[in-house]
């Protein structure tokens, strides 16, 4: 049995790259659960869960809840996933799959007050070298400076 192990961390370390390994998004969907939420309940990281899927072999099962601003728009999952790289955490350096969420931040509201909470569901297929763990971002503007949060799977 896969369980989540106890590494979720912020990813705001420096990232460097490695060989890419190949991987393939084989279903998502996207669903917002609520809008007009306060600020002070907001997250600023996504929350990340991450499980081996129990019907495929090579397959991980991603489930991401996360606060964006309410004027947020276009918000979708970055199709290339085979990226990877080491990132520095709370207990070392580790491996990692760069998954990137991509929304676009109008620059008409330059105050954020009200925020939605949005959830993501996808499954992904290792093509090539499995990763210890993935890194999943907001990628807004400038990606080069933006955190994320790193979660692994423990096989049990």
């Amino acid at each position: 049995m896969d369980t989540q192990q106890p590494i979720a961390s912020s990813a705001s370390g420096t990232f460097t790259a490695t060989e890419s390994s190949k991987a393939t998004i084989k279903k998502q969907s996207l669903r917002l659960i609520a809008s007009g939420l306060m600020g002070q309940m907001a997250s600023k990281e996504p929350l990340v869960s991450l499980h081996k899927s129990g019907d495929f072999q090579d397959c991980y099962d991603v489930l991401i809840h996360m606060y964006l601003p309410d004027h947020a728009r276009n918000l979708h999952l970055s199709e290339n996933i085979s990226n990877c790289g080491i990132i520095e955490i709370w207990n070392g350096p580790i491996e990692v799959r760069e998954i990137d969420i991509i929304y676009d931040n109008p620059a008409g509201h330059p105050e954020i007050y009200a925020y939605s909470l949005w959830e993501i569901k996808f499954r992904y297929c290792v093509e090539g070298r499995e990763m210890p763990a993935i890194r999943v971002r907001y990628v807004i503007g400038d990606p080069e400076t933006t955190n994320g949060t790193v979660t692994s799977v423990e096989k049990t």
